[in-house]
């Protein structure tokens, strides 16, 4: 029964992290409509810890899904149907993560975009006012060199 517990408890760790991944995510949006990118990027810095947290556990089992193919049928029914919500569990809290993540990512690019736009008319206003502060200069400015 020690393959069924640590099934069970490397499930529940991964169902976890996903749920803090759509924690911060559900905070992450907030964050970028409200364009407190300081907040954000801090925010931000906590997620890479929580990839880190699933990076481990990747490592401790590096063949988790093959040996749960392998020894699911032979665990006892109590133990298979735990792991198996745990899975189900982390599926749904994953593609809630995933929608989060896409709404997020179109927003910053959406507000990116605004942003070169605004950039753009602010350069195009800045090379009109020179061209008219040249025309625009005094008389006394320009010389004619009569002996050229």
């Amino acid at each position: 029964m020690p393959a069924a517990l640590d099934f069970i408890a490397t499930f529940a760790d991964r169902r976890q992290c996903f749920a803090d991944l759509l924690q911060i995510s559900r905070s992450q949006l907030t964050l970028v409509e409200t364009d407190d990118y300081a907040r954000l990027l801090r925010l931000l810095g906590g997620k890479q810890q929580i990839i880190g947290r699933l990076e481990a556990i990747s490592g401790r089992e590096p063949r988790l899904w093959e040996k749960w193919r392998l020894e699911r049928e032979w665990l006892a029914p109590e133990a298979r149907a735990a792991c198996e919500q745990t899975l189900a569990e982390t599926e749904t809290l994953l593609a809630e993560l995933l929608e989060h993540e896409r709404i997020a990512t179109e927003t910053l690019a959406l507000r990116r975009d605004q942003t070169a736009q605004q950039l753009a008319a602010v350069a195009g206003g800045s090379r009109v006012n020179q061209a008219y502060r040249d025309c625009l200069a005094p008389v006394t400015h320009r010389h004619l060199d009569l002996d050229q």
